[in-house]
């Protein structure tokens, strides 16, 4: 019995998305959503294999909101390249339902930008 458990246990896989980092891009648009954050549009790719690519989401819970924010800003404006590491894949119910989801930095991911 120990055995076929075993066996089971080895063949039995999960799905599970890891993350990465977005491709390196200009913003060409951003989103503010009214208390929630703020959006990033670009050719940015998809690293969560999220059901939206393209776009990542900044809560504005985000510990460092602000200076990514200004960073964000001063690439548009400038059209300097940034990119961001996602882990999760998550809804954003301004812009759509709970089954869509975007790439979205987390506290542990990071933010980079270059010119």
């Amino acid at each position: 019995m120990k055995y076929l458990l075993l066996a089971l246990a080895v063949f039995v896989s999960c799905s599970v998305s890891a993350g990465g980092r977005t491709n390196w891009a200009v913003p060409t648009q951003i989103d503010v959503e009214r208390g929630g954050g703020f959006m990033v549009y670009g050719d940015f790719g998809n690293p969560s294999e999220c059901s939206i690519s393209n776009r990542f989401y900044i809560k504005i819970g985000h510990p460092q909101y602000d200076k990514i924010y200004s960073a964000v800003l001063a690439a548009f404006s400038s059209g300097s390249k940034i990119r961001i590491y996602s882990h999760d894949c998550e809804p954003v119910m301004w812009y759509s339902v709970a089954s869509t989801t975007y790439n979205v930095l987390n506290r542990y991911g990071d933010f980079q930008i270059k010119k």
